[in-house]
């Protein structure tokens, strides 16, 4: 890997079989009217269309090939073998796993996070600091809010939004009129925190209420709850050496804001609960 600073920089390298040659034995093939921001690192094999523009403090892995019209913003990070199609916008602080494949005019927030062998179709839109695990594997036009998190190996099809697959997992639970889940409190019944706000009390036999809207996003206004039998840090919540305690709690189905979407349903968002034990 090397860093460079510009164009011209590496079009003073010597070329062979196409591609621009660095000391250091790294290859380069450039397009035409590339931009590079500064301390743009680029590994062995990498390929950049024309019209390509790069950020401050980008690093491109080995054969990483981007087509032309594509914009990278400040200290985005590319693994190896990453393909990005035509017309491709990435935020600031995005960063993509080995073998991540784009397709045309995809567009992704800042601080987006893709894992290793991520597949998106053309114009697919990701919002801000959305997370998508290994293997995952979206269609044509779908669109992604804010803050979403996918699993490993989740695949949808074209023109899926989180906004529909929110509903679809809020429609699951209304097929009944309550659920039992736990809430994880500390030993003096108030809530962890686990997301920050403002700690509350959960006495035996009192209703919370909270605030909050239906949508897409897990972490936001209400209060959360994990899924019967469900342990906090089986979820990425905290260490296994916490000393919480699960309470059993009634939730009405009408009550639930947030239910889950592929590969990340462990924790809850609700308005209003009941506080069984």
């Amino acid at each position: 890997m090397i860093i460079v600073n510009s164009v011209d920089e590496i079009r003073s390298w010597g070329s062979d079989g196409g591609y621009f040659v660095a000391p250091s034995g790294d290859r380069v093939k450039l397009g035409n009217w590339v931009k590079l921001g500064d301390g743009v690192k680029l590994g062995d094999g990498v390929t950049l269309g024309n019209w390509v523009t790069l950020g401050d403090g980008v690093t491109l892995g080995n054969e990483v090939t981007l087509g032309n019209w594509v914009k990278l913003g400040n200290w985005v990070t590319l693994g190896n073998w990453v393909t990005l199609g035509d017309g491709v916008k990435l935020g600031n602080w995005v960063k993509l796993g080995d073998g991540v494949k784009l397709g045309d005019g995809v567009t992704l927030g800042d601080e987006v996070k893709l894992g290793d062998r991520v597949k998106l179709g053309d114009r697919v839109t990701l919002g801000d600091r959305v997370k998508l695990g290994d293997g995952v594997k979206l269609g044509n036009w779908v669109t992604l809010g804010d803050e979403v998190k996918l699993g490993d190996e989740v695949t949808l099809g074209d023109g899926f939004s989180s906004v529909d697959l929110a509903e679809l997992f809020r429609v699951v639970y209304r097929q009944t009129k309550t659920h039992i889940f736990w809430k994880w409190v500390t030993r003096e019944r108030m809530s962890p925190n686990f997301d920050g706000g403002t700690p509350l009390k959960y006495e035996k036999g009192k209703i919370v209420i909270a605030g909050g809207d239906v949508n897409d996003q897990q972490c936001a206004e209400g209060l959360h709850v994990l899924r019967y039998g469900l342990r906090p840090e089986w979820c990425g919540l905290c260490g296994a050496d916490h000393d919480l305690m699960a309470l059993d709690v009634e939730v009405n189905s009408k009550d639930i804001l947030f239910a889950g979407l592929p590969g990340n349903d462990c924790k809850l968002r609700v308005r209003k609960l009941r506080v069984l034990t």
